[in-house]
């Protein structure tokens, strides 16, 4: 039977001792600023405060006796200053913290887990010894995966949009949203609150893309573009107003939580990064997502547009667009609408001159570029009905004065020819012919690959130019 003079400990919940501590801070500072008060009051002030004050004597200070302490229960009451109050998120209550920012925006450089020799047999195109580039949003966009990460799907999340979860070792999570711009704003608003409603945290700032953006330039986030950018010098997404991002810390679990939301590709993309604030050879992961997020293989050489300008009213159309030209490493290239003379819409570069050229047996408009050299240019051109089709291929290589046996003859609407010129490059003609309303057309590129590599930049806006004729 227990003794009743015996002593106990008294352990309150942390929440107790919190306010009991402010109650009594409070009226320290209360007392420290003298009113007039009765007798009375003199005395039920001072009976207060001396009751407040035993009451936390008595309740974290045992008094002394022959029992010890529980183990379990000696560490069960905590400073106030080592827990620090956790708030549920809400964007629009953060704003820039400049103490924090100089945390936790810069990052430590991003290291891939070794891979064992059998899965690098098995890495796809477009992968590296430490991962492979994954499709998903329909197959119409890639992102590098890690070798020891986990990517899942799901394309029919959202009537206008998907949801990948990438995880990762020490439990990194990372959750893509993707939207098509036909979303309306309560189906996105709705998916953002789904996502962010069970993150808590205790430290927050809202990140300036100017900020972002002088940190990428000094080679401060954390990784290389030579391993695993699939850019030049950019995020796949623009580093201006159109782009928001917030860092939230959690130090009482220690989380750190990035959250951003960007245009990207003519798209809506959110994407929040879960992952310890402790493993700092992982915190780079977001702006590893943010540079390798790319239009996937399967829907290279189709009109990937990067950007959209405000519409001209004359033609129905934008004035002008940006599309993403060369692979694996990516241009952004903007083209201004272009109005041609036979009574169709097209964009070109800005900077591009046209020469337009009467031949015997069709007309050729030729386009080049301020920046490339005469040996690189792209035309397109219109077939004299008088010239049948069968004729097209010995028309089209005599008007140009190329030699008709250095083409490949893959078909009477499709041939090229590749020259190669030992270590000064390649030398690429190459004609498509399309019919349209009963006429024929072409578009020839002629590309001037000095540096020893193919840029398919020319190809991408003579193909470009091609859809236009065929779909506008």
């Amino acid at each position: 039977m227990d003794n009743p003079k015996e002593k106990k400990y008294i352990v309150l919940p942390h929440s107790a001792y919190t306010k009991s501590l402010n109650a009594f801070k409070q009226g320290m500072q209360d007392g420290a600023e003298p009113k007039p008060k009765s007798r009375g009051a003199y005395i039920a002030s001072s009976l207060g405060a001396a009751a407040l004050l035993g009451f936390i004597i008595f309740t974290f200070l045992p008094i002394t006796d022959n029992q010890e302490q529980p183990a379990d229960e000696e560490n069960q009451v905590e400073k106030v200053e080592d827990v620090m109050e956790e708030k549920a998120v809400d964007l629009d209550e953060i704003d820039v913290n400049e103490e924090l920012l100089s945390e936790v925006v810069e990052r430590d450089h991003y290291e891939l887990s070794e891979v064992v020799e059998s899965d690098q047999n098995e890495l796809s195109d477009g992968g590296s010894s430490g991962g492979t580039d994954r499709d998903f949003h329909h197959h119409e966009l890639q992102v590098f995966v890690p070798s020891d990460w986990e990517l899942s799907k799901n394309s029919d999340a959202y009537e206008n949009g998907s949801k990948t979860v990438l995880t990762g070792f020490g439990g990194v999570r990372q959750t893509i949203l993707i939207f098509e711009k036909e979303a309306p704003s309560e189906e996105i608003n709705q998916a953002k609150e789904e996502l962010l409603s069970d993150i808590m945290y205790t430290k927050a700032t809202k990140v300036p893309m100017d900020w972002l953006k002088y940190l990428f330039e000094e080679d401060q986030l954390g990784f290389e573009f030579s391993i695993y950018s699939k850019y030049k010098n950019r995020f796949a997404i623009e580093l201006d107003n159109t782009t928001t991002m917030y860092t939230l810390l959690n130090e009482n679990n220690r989380r750190l939580y990035d959250y951003v939301e960007a245009d990207l590709f003519g798209k809506k993309l959110i994407l929040l990064t879960d992952i310890n604030s402790t493993h700092s050879s992982k915190l780079a992961s977001t702006y590893i997502t943010l540079s390798t997020i790319a239009p996937s293989s399967m829907t290279h050489g189709g009109d990937m547009v990067a950007a959209y300008g405000p519409y001209e009213n004359k033609y129905g159309r934008r004035s002008s667009i940006t599309i993403l030209t060369g692979m694996p490493t990516y241009d952004f290239t903007e083209l201004l609408l272009y109005e041609h003379e036979l009574g169709f819409t097209s964009y070109l570069e800005e900077g591009t001159e046209v020469e337009k050229i009467e031949r015997n047996g069709f007309t050729e408009w030729k386009f080049v570029h301020e920046e490339n050299t005469s040996n690189s240019y792209f035309s397109f051109g219109k077939l004299d009905p008088s010239v049948p089709l069968e004729n097209a291929k010995e028309t089209l290589i005599s008007g140009y004065g190329f030699d008709p046996t250095q083409f490949d003859g893959q078909s009477d609407v499709l041939f090229s020819h590749v020259l190669l010129r030992d270590m000064e490059g390649e030398l690429i003609k190459a004609f498509e012919l399309v019919q349209k309303q009963g006429e024929w057309y072409y578009v020839f590129t002629h590309r001037d690959n000095k540096d020893g590599s193919i840029s398919p930049k020319i190809a991408d806006l003579a193909t470009k130019f091609q859809q236009e004729i065929m779909f506008h």
